[in-house]
């Protein structure tokens, strides 16, 4: 998570405007291949808010509280934003000029972090998941989707450590008779 990143993913826009002509599997797995290497930017409440520091640049105070917003649906449905570049985020700034905030660069397994934790009574987060772009393409990741790409990250990570250990097995030295 970095505070001001700039990002851009145009690899991940291709992959959604291929899946949102035709929705096949592979274009669906295109877009989940993109979506996991993606960082994004997400809008937050800085308290107390950042000031300029000596170079010119908004920096945070040691100790402040940041809270992401969520986008709140028609039925009441709460998810984390998304943007895929500077642009998407503007449109949302222009819908909400009086909310001028900051914002994060986060990648999917932060945004997974969010969304599947639990507090301290064991209450999940009330967010649904993320929306990708609420005033561009609006692509939904849900909840359920995040868990699976995540169990499956860690399923990989574990596949790739067995290996590494099966590569560095010491075989012990038998002398020739």
């Amino acid at each position: 998570m970095e505070f001001n990143k700039s990002v851009s993913n145009p690899m991940l826009m291709g992959a959604i405007e291929l899946m949102r002509a035709e929705d096949t599997p592979d274009h669906r797995n295109m877009f989940v291949g993109e979506l996991a290497k993606a960082t994004f930017l997400s809008p937050a409440i800085i308290e107390p808010a950042p000031v300029e520091n000596a170079e010119g640049k908004l920096a945070i105070a040691p100790g402040s509280k940041v809270q992401l917003p969520m986008l709140t649906g028609a039925e009441g449905m709460r998810f984390f934003m998304a943007f895929t570049d500077q642009g998407e985020y503007e449109k949302w700034q222009e819908k909400n000029p009086e909310q001028k905030l900051p914002y994060f660069a986060l990648n999917i397994d932060e945004y997974a972090a969010m969304v599947l934790r639990r507090d301290a009574k064991g209450n999940i987060c009330p967010a649904l998941g993320i929306v990708i772009n609420p005033f561009g393409a609006n692509i939904i990741v849900p909840r359920e989707m995040l868990a699976g790409m995540m169990s499956a990250k860690a399923a990989q990570a574990k596949q790739a450590a067995a290996r590494q250990a099966a590569g560095n097995k010491v075989t012990p030295f038998k002398s020739p008779k």
